[in-house]
């Protein structure tokens, strides 16, 4: 089982020669880094995700999230994780000083889930909910709602969840019948209902846990714009935050899933006896923009907890297939000569190939993001900050469920380099591939990430979104027109952005046209096409800046040429795909809307 988990200098690449994260630091909120202030904290993050991650990874899995029916417990090893991510100040790195961060950027935060993903993904489960919720409050929650519970969540002192999902209720959140009445006695509501798939929604790793909670306060329109958010503890704190009073959130039980079993998720009932307290957060009727804040970053980090997976099975199964000997090379008639590692074979190398250029595409595309969101939070100028905003919109839907897709795919040719070995829980990676799954089905399953893509992102402010990435992009091309190296690859991404401005155009005419079921028939393949062209770019970026060091005289030729060749093998082997799809997209097949139900 191999001890390396991601490729730190390819990281590195990607933070400084592509990202140049560096200039961040001209901004006053970031004065204090430097690269190397950025480069020590990813290290740290490495060290960490290698040496206390990764060793509990299997264990996690054997042993499992524990309930007897009214406590669940947590993996041993869990005790551990969450103490070193306490004391390291890991819970709010990118969380200003005033809070009890560390002023880094959200970028840097997210490198560290990657790598602590890499190392065991259920873990890192727990620590990402916490920053969750604190930071839903520190965008929304009052002066006291802040003092009472932000600062404990980001220090990691209290736990956190979200809690959306009802038993009858899932993607149709308008739905939800959680009730929340006024007090006649107090600033509180009373909360009644229950809660399913709720991810660390208990355990026994802090003395309080923190529930973000969606319900409807009586009387409130139907619909979604009926909800509003209540914070709701498993205790009420004392005056010196201590657990208090039991707060009437009991567990009904835990999910026994395909994976992920170290991460116990919870059934949740909230008011049996009828004294679950829950405090407003924001406005009444205003709880699912607060909460969207929240599941924003929740998608794009779904699509980092998928891709760690992936890279640390792609290591593995590098590894494995260095060492691994079988046979000699198809040429061969001696059967007499030394068998070869099963590297060498055609199908293995593509097959690894296919997991560097979608692990690295997808990293690339996440660090894309977070950066965006870093400059936004600073930027001086509208204009700027609206743009940032509006690439971060558009790409979010990709970087949820190509991320997780792609992850599962990569994870599934990990796998198969094994062999049968790799159907065994010997090795990890059977095990990674059903953590993985999920991936794709929790934070708005992928089929809800194309519909807002296609029904949301793409026509918002008259395709505004559309239009900044598509010039964006336009940039990197001409960039990397400039070198000829990389025109044939430039020629190839090109090709497929045009594709996708005229597949838009043909869905938003039938849309308008008033085939509405049509158009929405086909937003899973149209964020397949779509997030292939962003995953395109991303490489086409990481090519130029690769090409421009080679240009400039390197001693790490080999690691400069391996994204110069990645990207083009993502252009002559998955762009063509990508190419195809639209050809499907703009020929308005809809044999699936009428298909007769009895013909299934």
């Amino acid at each position: 089982m191999s001890d390396k988990l991601a490729d730190m200098r390819t990281i590195q690449f990607l933070i400084h020669e592509v990202l140049t994260l560096e200039e961040l630091t001209k901004y006053p909120f970031y004065e204090d880094h430097s690269r190397e202030t950025f480069d020590m904290a990813m290290d740290t993050a490495y060290a960490l995700a290698r040496e206390v991650f990764w060793p509990s990874y299997q264990d996690f899995d054997r042993e499992g999230a524990q309930f007897d029916g009214k406590n669940v417990t947590a993996p041993k090893a869990m005790h551990e994780i969450w103490r070193q991510c306490k004391e390291g100040g890991w819970f709010a790195p990118n969380v200003a000083y005033d809070l009890g961060g560390q002023q880094f950027p959200l970028t840097i935060h997210a490198v560290a889930c990657f790598l602590f993903n890499c190392g065991n993904t259920g873990a890192a489960i727990y620590i990402g909910a916490a920053w969750g919720v604190a930071h839903l409050l520190e965008c929304f929650g009052s002066e006291e709602l802040k003092d009472t519970y932000m600062r404990q969540l980001y220090a990691g002192e209290y736990a956190g969840t979200m809690v959306l999902t009802e038993p009858d209720v899932g993607t149709s959140v308008g739905d939800i019948a959680t009730t929340a009445v006024k007090a006649a006695d107090g600033d509180y509501y009373l909360l009644r209902g229950t809660k399913r798939f709720i991810s660390g929604g208990d355990h026994d790793l802090t003395p309080n846990i923190v529930h973000a909670v969606l319900a409807r306060i009586e009387g409130a329109p139907p619909g979604i714009k009926g909800l509003s958010l209540f914070i709701v503890p498993k205790y009420r704190p004392n005056a010196d935050g201590t657990p208090g009073e039991f707060n009437d959130v009991t567990t009904v039980g835990i999910e026994h899933k395909m994976g992920l079993k170290g991460s116990s998720t919870t059934t949740l009932s909230f008011g049996e006896k009828g004294d679950c307290r829950g405090w407003l957060v924001g406005e009444p009727n205003h709880g699912l923009r607060c909460m969207f804040e929240l599941m924003n970053h929740a998608r794009i980090f779904t699509g980092i907890q998928a891709i760690g997976l992936a890279s640390a099975a792609y290591q593995c199964a590098l590894e494995y297939t260095k060492e691994r000997l079988q046979g000699r090379d198809i040429t061969s008639r001696d059967a007499t000569e030394p068998q070869i590692p099963i590297i060498r074979y055609p199908d293995v190398r593509l097959m690894l190939l296919k997991q560097k250029a979608v692990i690295e595409g997808c990293l690339g595309l996440f660090l894309y993001c977070a950066r965006l969101s870093d400059l936004e939070s600073v930027a001086e100028d509208d204009e700027e900050r609206e743009r940032c905003h509006l690439l971060q919109e558009v790409l979010t839907p990709c970087c949820k469920a190509c991320g997780s897709d792609t992850a599962f795919e990569a994870i599934r040719n990990a796998m198969q380099c094994y062999g049968g070995a790799g159907y065994s829980e010997e090795y990890p990676v059977a095990q990674m591939l059903r953590d993985c799954k999920v991936f794709s089905i929790y934070e708005g399953t992928n089929g809800i990430q194309a519909l807002d893509l296609l029904g949301r992102k793409v026509a918002m402010k008259g395709g505004a979104a559309v239009r900044v990435l598509m010039i964006e992009i336009g940039k990197a091309l001409a960039e990397a027109n400039a070198l000829e190296p990389l025109k044939a690859v430039a020629e190839k991404v090109q090709n497929l952005l045009n594709e996708v401005v005229r597949t838009t155009m043909h869905l938003g005419a039938l849309g308008m046209s008033g085939e509405v079921h049509l158009y929405i028939c086909n937003a899973t393949a149209y964020l397949d096409m779509f997030s292939q062209l962003a995953l395109a770019w991303q490489l086409l970026l990481q090519a130029t800046a690769a090409q421009k060091a080679l240009d400039a005289g390197t001693e790490e030729e080999a690691f400069y040429k391996g994204k110069i060749e990645t990207a083009k093998f993502y252009a002559g082997y998955v762009v063509p795909q990508a190419m195809a799809t639209a050809q499907i997209l703009t020929a308005n097949e809809r044999t699936a809307l009428d298909f007769h139900e009895d013909w299934f």
